[in-house]
């Protein structure tokens, strides 16, 4: 199998990866931190890694649950990934997802990275 038929058969959803960075406003010319598209529409694996549990939490007298959950990402290996990246996931599905990149570890195939993040009332 070659590997943009791997590609294809394995990386069924997409990817947007931002970084934190320097964005200057054009109309004042302030430079502030701001997020910043690094790559866009890239083909992946989302992987359900491990749902940690729901924590309940008193807020204004009524208790919502937050679920914090660990999933993994799995890109091809020339993607830069750094930790605390924002990833937005769109599934084969149509299903999204906003999540926070933990270290990546490189293999020569493949980059696996775990995300992070919570869903409130999820």
């Amino acid at each position: 199998m070659t590997e943009e038929e791997i590609l294809e058969s394995t990386y069924l959803d997409r990817c947007t990866i931002r970084r934190l960075g320097d964005v200057e406003d054009e109309e004042t010319g302030i430079t502030e931190q701001g997020w910043q598209v690094v790559a866009e529409s890239i083909k992946c694996a989302f992987s359900q890694n491990a749902i940690k549990g729901s924590l309940p939490v008193v807020e204004n007298t009524s208790s919502v649950n937050v679920t914090y959950d660990d999933q993994k990402l799995f890109i091809s290996p020339g993607m830069v990934v750094l930790k605390g990246d924002q990833i937005s996931i769109v599934q084969s599905t149509g299903h999204t997802h906003e999540l926070i990149a933990k270290k990546p570890f490189y293999y020569p195939t493949h980059t696996e990275i775990n995300l992070t993040g919570r869903d409130v009332n999820g």
